[in-house]
């Protein structure tokens, strides 16, 4: 699949990718079904947008730039985990996804120690280590 998606990245093609059953929390599925080395390849294609959404929201975001996105392909790496609703009151919006790469919360004294990046299903994982710090 990997060559079909460079050679639309190369010609700037219109195509919309949707990957399911990301992460390897899926054990159940077993270990031909946890491909980790995948995204860090798709990530490495020039004039590629790889988006790995966090939670519905983001998911919904995802959807509207892939759709509006019209001079490269698109890869949207989704999960069939059941993942937490990000209160969104709490934390930035999922709209800051447009720009590949946000601060979801800042941190609240000003300066980070440590900085937790996070994108997909761990970004819930994350997000709970935080309020445990």
């Amino acid at each position: 699949m990997h060559p079909y998606i460079a050679y639309a990245a190369l010609m700037g093609l219109h195509v919309v990718h949707v990957f399911t059953h990301d992460s390897i929390a899926l054990g159940e599925d077993g270990p031909t079904h946890q491909p980790v080395e995948q995204l860090a390849n798709l990530r490495a294609v020039p004039n590629l947008i790889v988006i790995r959404p966090a939670d519905v929201n983001e998911t919904a975001v995802a959807w509207r730039v892939a759709l509006e996105t019209r001079d490269r392909p698109i890869v949207l790496v989704l999960t069939r985990q059941d993942l937490p609703t990000l209160d969104r009151s709490r934390y930035a919006a999922a709209d800051g996804l447009r720009r590949g790469a946000y601060v979801l919360s800042d941190a609240p004294n000003a300066r980070p120690e440590p900085i937790l990046l996070a994108s997909g299903s761990e970004v819930g994982l994350i997000v709970a280590a935080a309020e445990r710090l």
